[in-house]
C-alpha cells in the first residue's frame, strides 16, 4: 500500500513538472467561459496506463493531500498541488476546449461529459466540478501557518535561552 502511495505522489508530481514544460496557443470567446469557471476536483489520474481512480484520490486528500484546479471569471486561474497553488491564465477557444497557461506554456483542456481532462506526453488528469475554494487564499493561508510555527519555534527558543 505504501508503495503504491509512493507510487501516485511521483506521478503527481511528474505531472506537475510536465505541466510547466508543455506549449501552446490562446483563445478567446465569452459564452465559452461559463462551462470552465469554477473549481475542478482531480477525479482521476493517467500515468504512462497507469490510471489512479478515486478511491485513491479520496485517500490522498484526507491526508490533506488535495489536488484541484481554479477557474476564474477573469481569466486567472490555479492548479492546486497538495497546498502549492501553480498559479496562471486561461483562456476558452469554446464551451468544450480550452488552455491553461502556467510560466507562459499552454497546456489543453477539454470539456465532455461534465468532466474537464488536462493531457500533456502521456499523463492525463481529469477533474469534475466541485465546491467553490480559493486556492490562493489556501496557498496563503498555508505559508502563514508555516511562518507562525517557525515563529512560535523562535520564540520557544528564546524563552529556554533565559
Amino acid at each position: 500500500m505504501k508503495k503504491g502511495i509512493i507510487a501516485l505522489l511521483a506521478c503527481v508530481f511528474a505531472l506537475s513538472l510536465s505541466l510547466v514544460g508543455c506549449g501552446g496557443g490562446g483563445g478567446n470567446s465569452g459564452d465559452a467561459k461559463a462551462a470552465f469557471v469554477g473549481t475542478w476536483d482531480l477525479v482521476e489520474m493517467e500515468e504512462n496506463g497507469e490510471v489512479t481512480g478515486s478511491d485513491d484520490l479520496d485517500m490522498l486528500k484526507a491526508l490533506g493531500l488535495d489536488v484541484y484546479l481554479e477557474l476564474n471569471e477573469d481569466g486567472t486561474g490555479a492548479l492546486m498541488l497538495f497546498g502549492e497553488a501553480m498559479e496562471g491564465t486561461w483562456e476558452a477557444k469554446s464551451a468544450t476546449d480550452g488552455t491553461f497557461t502556467i510560466e507562459g506554456e499552454a497546456v489543453d483542456m477539454k470539456i465532455a461529459s461534465d468532466q474537464l481532462t488536462m493531457e500533456q506526453s502521456g499523463s492525463k488528469l481529469t477533474f469534475a466540478k466541485g465546491e467553490p475554494r480559493s486556492a490562493s487564499a489556501e496557498a496563503a493561508s498555508s505559508e502563514a501557518a508555516s511562518s507562525e510555527a517557525a515563529s512560535d519555534d523562535a520564540s520557544s527558543s528564546a524563552s529556554s535561552a533565559s
